[in-house]
């Protein structure tokens, strides 16, 4: 008989390179795009974000285009909420 296999070591997938996003608006309802990639509309959880500095915008008709960066760090969950000034 063979000996048993020797176990696998720990992979990085062990390791949290992610953290997530809950993005917010006053109006609700506004398109959000991180990176400038659609991500859906708000109210709206972006998981498995990477670590790092995103741009966040926020997009509603008849108001004025709202962005602003913000830094995710591993496993924790930052909350960006923009408040949408509508044009006259």
């Amino acid at each position: 008989t063979r000996p048993a296999p020797e176990p696998e070591p720990q992979s990085s997938s062990s390791t949290i390179y992610t953290g997530s996003i809950y993005v917010d608006s006053r109006p609700r309802g506004a398109r959000v795009t991180i990176d400038g990639k659609p991500v859906g509309v708000t109210p709206l959880r972006v998981s498995d974000v990477r670590i790092g500095t995103h741009v966040v915008r926020l997009e509603l008709p008849d108001h004025r285009l709202w962005s602003s960066t913000t830094r995710v760090t591993a496993g924790q969950e930052q909350r960006v909420t923009g408040s949408l000034e509508r044009i006259q």
